[in-house]
């Protein structure tokens, strides 16, 4: 049976001997449970703090963006993969070394949390079990079957070139500049045939990757992919934002386009794509431009991959319901112990009487209460180990021995 706010309420009364409202109204009591509650997050991180998310991995994308979807996330506990493909558990990494795994392309299976711009994203390496396929290398304007044509007529680009010292990828890129005066169109397209594939691997489950060198994103607002047989039949996609879900930048921009959300114009025949086109799309306020950059096309099948995490909400607004909360506001609302281990309540009823006794300033009952939070605490402690994977720490610089010092 779960327990509620209402609960706790009462044993709180009981410990401060008072169930009036006349010192300590409820909004207080409710405030002292969400400072003791905060404190058992803080005091247990075990498997009852425990949530998951399920993330689909590919190879051409190593940082994905958690703030935005995981609300509640607090650290990260563990990842997995499938269970028939779990063959050794992923290590827990800096941010550092997670870098350095990435950059020397390491076949190790680790994890790390970066944290940076306001913002955390979970980096991952992994030698999966699908590998991505390249489906353009833009190294050259005929590298990859056809040529690569801006349209200058319905849509702003010009002056398509052979890129051969900026590049994230092989030995080029492909570059245009912008002119607004050549369309009504706020777009910038690139088209070619390309040497045909067969997608059929990929159908409505994979994930193509593109990226695009935008010199002033101010005014930018999407970037399409076409994918398909001719210009009049193909899968179309828009992406708003990058791989990562941030804002497009200044910069390189790596785009993620899965094929399930594309929409499909014409009935492609997926065993022969043959087609790719790029817009760059931006508002009416945006001005001539020069060195937009188009590189790295890939296609992969996700791999699924199962994050486990410790969230920090408190609960829930009611008994079943999925609605997580970070304060308590009502006496229905519910722990995120309730129907767990619901002992913990009278750990965070002590807590929560010794911080209204503190606020009274009644320092000795409070001290008192602050014992019995901790009395009824540290056995679960002892019970329930935690869950908490910590970082490994055997990152070292390399080419360099610290146990062989001269001085």
């Amino acid at each position: 049976m779960a327990i509620t706010i209402a609960n706790l309420t009462t044993l709180v009364n009981t410990f401060i001997r008072d169930d009036t409202t006349d010192s300590v109204s409820a909004a207080e009591r409710r405030a002292a449970m969400d400072e003791a509650t905060v404190w058992l997050l803080e005091n247990t991180t075990n498997d009852h703090l425990i949530e998951t998310y399920n993330l689909d991995y590919i190879p051409t994308v190593h940082h994905y963006r958690i703030d935005s979807t995981l609300a509640d996330f607090l650290e990260p506990a563990d990842l997995r993969r499938g269970e028939k493909d779990q063959e050794m558990p992923a290590t827990h990494k800096s941010s550092r070394e997670m870098a350095e795994d990435i950059g020397v392309a390491s076949s190790e299976f680790a994890f790390g949390i970066e944290r940076k711009d306001s913002t955390a994203y979970a980096v991952i390496n992994l030698s999966g079990k699908y590998t991505a396929q390249k489906v353009a290398t833009f190294d050259s304007l005929t590298a990859d079957g056809g040529t690569w044509l801006s349209d200058g007529t319905d849509s702003d680009a010009e002056n398509e070139a052979a890129e051969t010292v900026e590049m994230t990828e092989g030995v080029g890129s492909v570059k245009f500049d912008v002119d607004v005066s050549n369309s009504a169109n706020n777009r910038a397209t690139l088209s070619s045939t390309i040497t045909s594939m067969d997608f059929t691997d990929w159908d409505d489950i994979g994930s193509l990757t593109l990226d695009v060198y935008i010199p002033d994103a101010t005014y930018s607002s999407s970037v399409t992919l076409y994918w398909g047989n001719s210009s009049t039949v193909y899968f179309s996609l828009a992406k708003t934002t990058d791989a990562q879900g941030n804002t497009i930048a200044d910069g390189w921009n790596t785009f993620k386009f899965d094929w399930p959300d594309a929409t499909e114009t014409g009935t492609v025949d997926v065993t022969l794509i043959d087609y790719i086109r790029v817009d760059v799309n931006y508002t009416a306020s945006q001005a001539d431009d020069t060195g937009y950059r188009i590189d790295n096309l890939q296609i992969a099948k996700p791999e699924r991959l199962v994050f486990y995490y410790l969230g920090m909400s408190l609960g829930w607004t009611a008994a079943a319901t999925l609605t997580k909360i970070y304060r308590y506001t009502a006496e229905t609302n519910v722990p995120f112990y309730s129907s767990a281990y619901e002992h913990y309540m009278y750990a965070v009823s002590h807590k929560a009487a010794a911080i209204i006794f503190r606020a009274m300033g009644l320092i000795k009952d409070a001290e008192v209460e602050d014992n019995e939070a901790e009395k009824a605490l540290k056995p679960k402690q002892k019970i329930f180990p935690s869950s908490l994977t910590k970082e490994d720490r055997n990152f070292k610089v390399k080419n360099n021995n610290f146990n062989k010092r001269k001085f």
